[in-house]
């Protein structure tokens, strides 16, 4: 019997590589974070994945893009929405004043995100490719 892949050769059928079916932004490193929004910043939990931590303790602005923007406008979130509450963001990159290709994906009361933090985040933090994958919509 022949081997599959053989016979795909053989009908000169070609199947794409899946990675070139992935969206690029699925590609990169992607950090889960979760925290309060003050006054328009997210102020992000301490990272419990790694040490030393992926980011600094403090607040910051979330854009949907790349950061700093390649346009002459910046894209940078308005968070008055969720001032007050607190949000669960996916996130390819920051530095120590933006954290961009955001995708909020959680609004919760601030009770509910310190039982998170403090009893599923780090467990979380260990899914966050497949968290990633789930909102995207590719793993529904």
């Amino acid at each position: 019997m022949e081997n599959p892949e053989e016979a795909l050769e053989k009908a000169g059928t070609l199947l794409p590589d899946p990675m070139a079916l992935v969206p690029s932004a699925l590609k990169e490193v992607n950090v889960l974070f979760i925290g309060p929004v003050v006054n328009n910043y997210f102020i992000p939990a301490p990272d419990k994945k790694q040490t030393p931590p992926r980011w600094e303790q403090g607040s910051y602005r979330l854009a949907s893009g790349k950061w700093p923007s390649p346009g002459s406008t910046a894209d940078l979130m308005d968070l008055t929405p969720y001032n007050g509450s607190s949000i669960m963001v996916i996130a390819s990159a920051w530095n120590e004043e933006v954290i961009s290709q955001a995708r909020i994906f959680g609004v919760l009361n601030n009770v509910a995100c310190e039982v998170i933090q403090t009893f599923a985040y780090e467990h979380l933090q260990e899914k966050e490719e497949e968290i990633t994958v789930y909102i995207s919509g590719i793993g529904n």
